[in-house]
């Protein structure tokens, strides 16, 4: 009978703290979100998100950037910032509310968290929208063994990097070449002179580089040269790119309410820094073809791309 009887105690003790626990991962929150509704690809991230929080009971209210009204911020328990813009926003106006950044690059996303005092860093995390360099290498590498030689256009978004990124693109086997430009009236004559350097151009995100008044002219630049570019984006590659390391709006909403829900259990104790997790590629068949590169298939190299991520190496 003793037994019996600490033995159901334990047993509603047990249920007791899963009841606890369960309690703690569930309860509602003020979310607000904070993006460019007029941007297809922002739109559909805030939405996705919107949606999720919204079937777990949360609080969700979904505004653009000219919406947004800092005076509101007290108000919510967490917000999430959907491209460069609103994070810039939220940044210049010192918000103690915890932020979550999306689709903003990693060395701008490093410039704003500069201007916070450093006792609240913790409460500022990020999804880059940079791809890790090493899984765009792994790209290049499995598209086809023809490409020795990477060429990258550095701008005064992205220059700081250019060691670091170099040094990866080595240790991967490959040889790198690269141009800082700071006028954008030399970017066209620049990547023309780079294209005769290189097999490939790897494209990072620097909106000083890469921009609506300066792609077409890059990518025609180079489709003249005979030289492919590696873009970050599907939209690069419906324009002209061969490829492209990307992840979509389910991807990084995937990936935002994972971290989300890290940082509320955690009571947002540490910040996180992250790059997408959760990736595709996207191939232009018909640049392969005018190019007259042979490529592997798509499928195998996003297996083996998958794979070497199962076992850490992206």
């Amino acid at each position: 009978m003793k037994q019996a009887y600490l033995k159901s105690r334990c047993s509603r003790l047990i249920l007791t703290i899963g009841i606890c626990l369960i309690s703690s991962l569930t309860y509602a929150d003020n979310f607000l979100i904070v993006s460019n509704l007029h941007h297809g690809y922002h739109r559909d991230l805030a939405d996705n998100i919107q949606t999720k929080l919204l079937l777990d009971k949360h609080v969700v209210s979904n505004v653009s950037t000219d919406e947004f009204k800092p005076e509101a911020l007290d108000q919510y328990d967490s917000v999430i910032t959907v491209g460069y813009k609103a994070a810039f926003l939220l940044f210049n106006k010192k918000t103690r509310t915890p932020v979550l950044s999306l689709l903003i690059p990693r060395q701008a996303f490093m410039q704003l968290e500069s201007t916070v005092d450093k006792q609240y860093r913790h409460l500022f995390s990020v999804i880059y929208i940079d791809q890790p360099i090493i899984r765009q290498l792994q790209l290049i590498r499995n598209l086809s063994n023809s490409f020795k030689t990477v060429g990258i256009l550095f701008g005064k978004n992205s220059h700081e990097r250019k060691n670091k990124i170099t040094e990866k693109i080595k240790q991967a086997g490959l040889a790198a070449k690269s141009i800082t430009v700071f006028n954008r009236t030399e970017l066209i004559s620049e990547t023309r002179f780079l294209s005769e350097e290189s097999d490939i151009l790897l494209a990072v995100p620097d909106s000083s580089i890469y921009n609506k008044r300066s792609i077409k002219g890059i990518l025609l630049t180079t489709y003249r040269k005979k030289i492919p570019v590696l873009g970050y984006s599907k939209a690069y590659v419906r324009a002209g790119a061969l490829a492209a390391v990307h992840s979509s709006p389910l991807d990084i909403s995937r990936q935002a309410l994972e971290i989300l829900n890290k940082n509320r259990v955690s009571n947002y104790a540490s910040a996180s820094r992250s790059f997408p997790q959760y990736f595709n590629i996207e191939i232009n068949t018909k640049v392969a073809h005018s190019l007259n590169i042979k490529i592997a298939d798509k499928n195998t190299i996003l297996n083996n791309m998958l794979e070497d991520r199962k076992n850490g190496q992206l």
